[in-house]
């Protein structure tokens, strides 16, 4: 694109802009803004609508967010999120681009994936600079942290390119996706389990973590009800998992009691895992002792979000009944409660 090419095309779009209304959303409220981002008059008008235009409508977006609907969160999203496509400031960067090749000031072999990508858009018709992330909306509910991975990595990558607004864009986006799918509250699932139950729950959770896992026979589980190791190349290790399905919160002389076991077993970490949370001299144990880690309601339920999907609570049967009949599947061993266990399955 020569000089007069582009002051054209950069009229042209000046001329665009003048016919659309312009709205500060700064001055909207969250309704006003959320109503705006319908599709007919997103195309009439010019507002901020790739990020929240304020902090506040922010914060009181995601403190509201478990009243709204995955279809309404979704939407939100999409706006955020990045089209295959074209970005308003690319014009300029070719610019820029082309006056550093013809200067010499940088060689073909050292631009960016993007960049190349950027030239090809302007040679070949049809092709497109920017490769979006709209994608990630399929990751969801189930893998919400596969979707966070990606627009991390996303962000890293184009960070350079790519203008604040979109950054901050990005960042909302994250933010949405963290609220509503993986900080969730869902105790009153995990209260409805009964103690085996929830030690299977605790099971397919750090499976689904990369961990070898095995569950105890309660006769002689002393102080551990699952066990889980890991034994790849900078990342081997033995967990020794207590599990406990109660309203009240756990104590010390509880928490005390695993790391004997942890110390007599050598093992790397004692966790305790509980649908309720610990009292202070508990947390001041766990300070204490790096090879403890205590897992609350609300900790646990943002681990179950993120390994299991958002949607564990709905699918949480199934869960703990496809683990038991892998338990059950294997050679029944003195001890085993076969009851316990057909139970489980219904």
């Amino acid at each position: 694109m020569n000089s007069d090419e582009f002051s054209k095309d950069w009229e042209s779009q000046i001329k665009h802009f003048r016919t659309l209304k312009r709205i500060d959303a700064v001055k909207l409220s969250l309704d006003e803004w959320l109503t705006l981002l319908n599709p007919d008059d997103k195309e009439n008008s010019l507002f901020i609508h790739w990020e929240f235009p304020t902090k506040a409508m922010k914060d009181e977006y995601l403190a509201t967010i478990q009243t709204r609907t995955t279809k309404e969160v979704i939407d939100l999203l999409r706006n955020f999120l990045i089209p295959s496509g074209n970005l308003a400031k690319d014009d300029l960067t070719m610019s820029d681009l082309m006056l550093a090749l013809e200067q010499k000031k940088v060689g073909f072999d050292e631009l960016t994936e993007h960049h190349r990508r950027l030239l090809r858009s302007y040679i070949v018709p049809g092709a497109s600079p920017w490769e979006g992330n709209t994608w990630v909306i399929d990751l969801l509910p189930q893998n919400p942290k596969l979707a966070l991975d990606a627009l991390q990595a996303y962000v890293v990558s184009h960070f350079g390119f790519l203008p604040d607004g979109r950054i901050d864009g990005l960042l909302d986006a994250m933010a949405l996706i963290r609220a509503k799918f993986i900080e969730t509250p869902r105790s009153a699932a995990l209260l409805s389990l009964d103690p085996y139950q929830f030690e299977l729950l605790i099971d397919a959770l750090y499976r689904r973590m990369g961990y070898k896992t095995k569950i105890t026979q309660k006769t002689y589980d002393r102080g551990r009800d699952v066990i889980a190791e890991r034994k790849s190349a900078g990342k081997k290790g033995k967990l020794l998992i207590q599990c406990r399905r109660t309203e009240k919160n756990v104590g010390v002389k509880e928490v005390r009691t695993l790391l004997g076991v942890v110390e007599n077993e050598k093992a790397s970490k004692g966790v305790f895992a509980s649908t309720s949370e610990f009292t202070n001299e508990a947390r001041k144990l766990e300070n204490e002792n790096p090879r403890l880690e205590l897992i609350g309601n609300k900790d646990l339920q943002a681990l179950l979000n993120e390994y299991l999907g958002s949607d564990w609570s709905i699918h949480i049967d199934s869960i703990i009944s496809e683990r038991a009949r892998l338990k059950l599947d294997r050679p029944p061993k003195v001890g085993v409660d076969r009851a316990t266990l057909r139970k489980t399955l219904g």
